[in-house]
């Protein structure tokens, strides 16, 4: 595929909701982790901003989906997949249109597959204290002051606009653009031990 058709099976990756390391997403799409960067970069010069998620277990995301997705399941693909077999040894006229069809089936499936493998919303029919006040401040697009213990053991105050409460694995986190570091970052919740 060319550069175009790349970055645009990127973003589709990335809308899914899931977080990507530079690896997957090079291997997913066949490309170095060069390009991935390149792509990354180009992608957010064109006005789609695309997120990076520090740490361990992190990589690239999007937290503003772009589009919906057109739900395609396995027994879609196994009906085109058996009418296109069918078919094969036939005189039909169109079957190389209706093989293109297929693999931009096969393709869109894979990525409905993705989407929300790893990473949700957070279910807040029973929210905690945390949670109410994060998502309040969400909803009226306000700030809030934490204070946020640091993975070296000390405790920092911060100054938060949050912007989204999610799941990653068995953590809930909430991206905000912090004042302190003048940038999006994402808190998790747990490490959060006051909040006004």
């Amino acid at each position: 595929m060319g550069k175009l058709s790349n970055m645009m099976y990127m973003i589709d990756l990335l809308n899914t909701g899931n977080i990507y390391t530079i690896k997957d997403l090079a291997k997913k799409i066949g490309v170095t982790e060069r390009m991935i960067r390149y792509y990354k970069n180009e992608i957010c010069i064109n006005g789609i901003a695309i997120e990076s998620f520090k740490g361990p277990n992190g990589g690239y995301f999007m937290i503003d989906k772009i589009k919906n997705y057109t739900s395609i399941n396995k027994y879609d693909i196994q009906l085109l997949e058996n009418i296109y077999n069918l078919l094969l040894n036939s005189d039909f006229k169109y079957l190389d249109k209706l093989k293109e069809f297929l693999d931009k089936s096969k393709k869109m499936y894979s990525i409905y597959d993705e989407k929300s493998k790893y990473i949700s919303n957070i279910n807040l029919n029973t929210p905690g204290e945390i949670e109410k006040l994060i998502e309040t401040a969400i909803n009226k697009n306000d700030k809030i002051e934490i204070i946020y213990n640091d993975i070296d053991g000390g405790k920092s105050k911060r100054i938060i606009h949050p912007l989204h409460l999610f799941k990653y694995k068995d953590s809930y986190y909430v991206t905000a653009f912090c004042e302190l570091r003048n940038d999006i970052r994402h808190f998790e919740l747990k490490r959060i031990t006051n909040i006004k």
